[in-house]
């Protein structure tokens, strides 16, 4: 029976697409240097694509619902509501100028 080729695993184009955020094309390279196989980026997109990988890779998207950002500090927070604070003035006073 023959071996299955790495990409077409699931657990291992996970371990090497999502943890270790590697790009398809780097994943090819390795692929020829360790198991001697030449596949396309295309064809590793394909694979991800039919494991439903493609939802954890990209902006704003964590894994396992875990979130990275780091929480804001009192400083982010006061500025943040000072800009707030600025903006809703000015529309206020826009509003007050049209009549």
């Amino acid at each position: 029976m023959a071996r299955m080729e790495p990409y077409k695993d699931k657990a291992w184009l996970y371990e090497h697409y999502v943890k270790k955020r590697m790009k398809l094309t780097d994943i090819c390279k390795i692929l020829k240097q360790t198991h001697n196989i030449e596949v396309t980026p295309q064809a590793l997109y394909n694979w991800a694509k039919r494991y439903d990988l493609l939802r954890f890779r990209g902006k704003g998207r964590t894994l396992k619902g875990v979130s990275q950002r780091r929480p804001k500090s009192p400083m982010q927070d006061k500025v943040e509501k000072m800009k707030r604070q600025r903006a809703k003035e000015m529309r206020a006073r826009k509003k007050g100028r049209k009549r």
